[in-house]
């Protein structure tokens, strides 16, 4: 896997990600998983970032609630479940 030097962190991008997570269950790293399987963990870590300094308050996490990726720690968000 090769790091990506252009990753789009464009706040329309960015946007465009935090809605398409706020529409399904998974935690914000689990989906950018499944969304770019190929993708390396540290451009994956750079949108999640990115995702939570925009939209922290749209996501809850458990302190004790994380997983390993590939030598890293990772707190699992996940989206607030909004009712209509």
């Amino acid at each position: 896997m090769e790091q990506n030097k252009n990753l789009d962190l464009s706040v329309e991008y960015i946007k465009s990600l935090h809605k398409k997570i706020q529409a399904q269950d998974d935690d914000i790293y689990t989906f950018l998983q499944k969304e770019f399987p190929d993708m390396v963990v540290e451009d994956r870590l750079k949108y999640l970032a990115t995702i939570l300094n925009d939209f922290f308050d749209d996501y809850t996490f458990d302190e004790n609630d994380e997983m390993r990726r590939d030598g890293y720690i990772i707190k699992r968000f996940f989206p607030n479940k909004k009712e209509i």
